[in-house]
């Protein structure tokens, strides 16, 4: 079975802005119970939380804190959706991004933690309430918002993309794990989306609105793996159509402007 989003409730991480607060938004519009908002600065949460005070839940959370996590995980008994969105691009310098041009690996290490290990332990956190929710006859559902830089490596933000693409490895052994349960994993590989990250980017973009309704359909017709947005299905493509030839472009690409 697939999950459905009507009248379902909600956990949002990063909901304070860009993607996070689009899939907010989207959900709200898409009829959920609830929706659990989370953000490091609960603060930030109150324009959004305006949108409907009845269905829209602050809860301050920085997911790379274990106590901030546990206490979520204990106030939201009642989730059926999780979304891991939260996540850092890694320093404003370029040379911090890199691995051998940055001045000590602690922002490689901060970006990890924050893009991977502390996705895992939302996941390890709110498996139990999934598995039980599932176990009373409803289906749901994780989603792992990943990047299409999980596809290739985004060398001018290597430290993300060496996250991103051990969230993605681990959503699929997430998914392993928890199907037998009944509770569905998503990747989400997602493509140019208007967010603060993507502000340098001169490209055009898809709105965080439009990036949730793409995902969210695509849940609810089952896919396992969702490339939503501008550019993510064409990467794909060409990815799978010439893996080599498309990283020696972008290393190309990298050698002829490498402080982008």
């Amino acid at each position: 079975m697939n999950a459905h989003i009507k009248g379902c409730t909600a956990f949002v991480t990063g909901a304070n802005q860009g993607i996070g607060k689009g899939f907010v938004e989207v959900l709200l519009d898409r009829g959920v119970a609830k929706v659990y908002a989370a953000a490091r600065r609960p603060d930030t949460l109150a324009p959004l939380v305006a949108l409907d005070p009845r269905r829209i839940v602050p809860v301050a959370l920085d997911v790379t804190d274990a106590a901030q996590r546990g206490a979520a995980a204990q106030r939201a008994q009642d989730v059926d959706l999780l979304i891991n969105n939260a996540g850092i691009g890694g320093s404003e310098d370029p040379a911090e991004r890199r691995f051998l041009a940055a001045g000590s690996l602690a922002d490689a290490r901060v970006v990890m933690e924050t893009d991977f290990w502390a996705q895992i332990e939302m996941c390890r956190g709110f498996a139990p309430r999934l598995c039980a929710r599932a176990e009373a006859g409803i289906t749901p559902a994780i989603i792992n918002i990943l990047s299409v830089g999980a596809l290739f490596c985004v060398v001018e933000y290597s430290s993300y993309s060496a996250a991103k693409v051990a969230l993605a490895y681990a959503t699929i052994g997430l998914r392993a794990e928890l199907e037998p349960a009944g509770v569905r994993v998503h990747g989400v590989y997602t493509g140019s989306v208007d967010t603060r990250i993507s502000a340098r980017n001169p490209h055009a973009k898809t709105s965080p609105v439009e990036h949730a309704h793409e995902v969210l359909d695509a849940v609810e017709r089952g896919e396992d793996d969702i490339y939503p947005a501008l550019g993510a299905k064409e990467i794909l493509a060409a990815v799978r159509a010439d893996p080599v030839g498309f990283q020696r472009e972008r290393i190309r690409r990298f050698r002829d402007n490498p402080m982008r």
